[in-house]
């Protein structure tokens, strides 16, 4: 009910009425606060002493304890692979270094950052490091390539996502002194996509290579693009009226019954909403 554009702060002026229609969705919310950015991290953690029932609640617990300012939700604790997996792996003494990591979420960059230059768990300091799940639609910010991040990319060369010159998108710039943009589009850049050879930055929303990498995270198409190739429909050779028809019996050319040759191509039917110019070949008569 609220209007477009409502702030935050708008919002949580109904935040009973909000918490309890969220809660008939997914009874874990438990709270609602304003929007902020979360941050995926991991850590290997000796498997034997948090795999009790509520081994991932004490090691959140622990991590906030000994870390000032770190929050954890509960329910963003869990174990990267799975648990029956890890639990196998353990019992027939095969699981390496008897540990296994888990992965969890901390509110901010600032609180990642902090915990990926120290982290203490327990007494003992931990190394933490940053999870992002591969998948076929994400971007490399390295290579600029779909479906891997940064951190399991094999290129060293860097490639910029806006022209596919050798620097990182972020130190893009334009060389024209009175616009020097820095990381961004401008009407200097001449865009080339460093995947399908567009005219266009990595990111557009027509780039071929895009929709192919979406389509195949959600799991509706293989695993490569192919351009659309116009092909050419065969034409029918026009009818030619039969000599014993009488010369009263008009008739139409087949070219003109199936629609002029302009209406052949769907592309052409309209531009920009609006019908194309000309007109159509006159009817033999």
């Amino acid at each position: 009910m609220a209007r477009f554009g409502a702030s935050a702060a708008m919002l949580l002026c109904f935040k009973k009425e909000i918490l309890e229609a969220a809660r008939k969705a997914n009874r874990m919310i438990v709270n609602v606060a304003v929007n902020e950015t979360w941050a995926d991290l991991k850590i290997l953690v000796p498997y034997d002493q948090y795999r009790h029932q509520n081994g991932l609640e004490d090691l959140g617990e622990q991590i906030e304890a000994e870390n000032p300012g770190v929050v954890i939700p509960p329910p963003s604790m869990k174990w990267m692979r799975l648990v029956s997996t890890i639990e196998r792996q353990y019992q027939d003494g095969s699981l390496p270094r008897n540990a296994a990591s888990v992965i969890f979420k901390v509110p901010g960059k600032l609180a990642a950052q902090k915990l990926l230059v120290e982290m203490w768990v327990a007494g003992n300091k931990f190394c933490a490091l940053p999870y992002i799940l591969d998948r076929a639609d994400t971007l490399c910010s390295t290579c600029s390539k779909w479906g891997h991040s940064e951190f399991r990319c094999q290129q060293a060369a860097a490639t910029c996502t806006i022209c596919t010159g050798a620097h990182r998108t972020e130190e893009h710039r334009c060389e024209v002194a009175i616009c020097g943009k820095v990381g961004k589009v401008c009407p200097h850049t001449e865009m080339k996509c460093p995947n399908c050879g567009g005219r266009h930055p990595a990111q557009d929303a027509r780039c071929q290579a895009k929709r192919a990498a979406i389509e195949i995270a959600r799991g509706r198409c293989a695993n490569t693009y192919r351009p659309e190739v116009p092909t050419e429909q065969p034409r029918r050779p026009p009818r030619t009226p039969s000599t014993s028809e009488p010369d009263r019996v008009n008739w139409v050319p087949e070219s003109t019954r199936d629609g002029p040759d302009w209406m052949e191509d769907p592309m052409e039917v309209t531009v920009n909403g609006m019908e194309p110019s000309g007109t159509a070949p006159p009817v033999a008569v």
